[in-house]
């Protein structure tokens, strides 16, 4: 389960609250923009369950279709059923991930029409979020996230259409999810010695530390598994306990920092072109 850091939580609390009360305190989306990795998706997840929110997610790949026009029309549907939703007394909200991607501006890319027709449908929802001709009676919250707001339409993202937030995490909220993600695998004071290290990577990267941990001790569980894997899927029930990590003691911090720049150079190499200095 993640740990909800509390001013991500507040964020979306204060845009849920203006936005369902019908108010114009604040445009009907919030963007909430930062680099990879840092659990802004995550986050919003949690803040909108944690609320009690029904969390309508606009898959990326629904925003194109052979039929031209078809996502901008599902993306008002979706908001016409979440408005209903609200009216009806359920919490509801629209949620758009890497937006940047899906409808974003990138060199020698002009756009498609249903990508026209996208950027139009949010203009026109941030303009009028209650529309009684489109079967719009409440306002509907929208949450966006993505990596970079230059690539962003600006008339979208101007003041008035779109609340910006910038989610780049501090050390003290660093150090609440390394403990959190870390603390069945290692010592109090190895986390501490991991944050103060690394407390400027991305927060996934010390989910990718105790992953690194998990897989450390994988040969050992392996070698109680049967190599005929037919034979491993009718007995599943039995062997899927051995593949829980139980670790049988807690990583100090020097075993923790060995692990966390194994990771890390592991990730440097995978990143390099291998095929740098082959002739064609």
């Amino acid at each position: 389960m993640i740990s909800l850091l509390p001013r991500f939580a507040a964020e979306v609390h204060k845009h849920l609250l203006c936005n369902l009360l019908n108010t114009d305190l604040r445009p009907v989306t919030l963007g909430i923009f930062g680099r990879a990795g840092d659990g802004k998706s995550a986050q919003l997840a949690a803040s909108l369950a944690a609320r009690g929110v029904d969390a309508r997610r606009v898959v990326a790949s629904r925003l194109e279709s052979s039929h031209a026009g078809e996502p901008g029309r599902l993306l008002a549907r979706m908001y016409r059923d979440a408005s209903a939703a609200i009216a009806n007394g359920t919490p509801a909200a629209l949620i758009v991930d890497d937006v940047d991607t899906t409808v974003g501006e990138w060199e020698n890319h002009t756009g498609t029409v249903n990508h026209l027709q996208v950027l139009a449908e949010l203009m026109h929802i941030a303009d009028r979020p209650i529309d009684p001709d489109r079967e719009w009676p409440n306002r509907v919250p929208i949450f966006v996230t993505g990596n970079n707001l230059g690539r962003l339409y600006p008339p979208l993202r101007r003041p008035g259409r779109m609340h910006l937030f910038a989610w780049r995490p501090t050390l003290g909220e660093v150090w609440v999810i390394a403990h959190h993600v870390l603390g069945d695998v290692a010592a109090p004071s190895a986390v501490d010695a991991l944050v103060r290290e690394y407390g400027a990577e991305p927060l996934a990267f010390f989910a990718d530390v105790r992953r690194a941990v998990v897989d450390a001790g994988l040969d050992r569980r392996l070698a109680a598994f049967p190599d005929d894997l037919a034979i491993l899927l009718k007995n599943r029930d039995t062997f899927a306990g051995l593949a829980r990590f139980a670790p049988s003691e807690l990583l100090d911090g020097p075993s923790l920092l060995h692990v966390a720049q194994r990771l890390k150079d592991g990730r440097s190499d995978a990143g390099r072109d291998h095929l740098a200095g082959y002739a064609d």
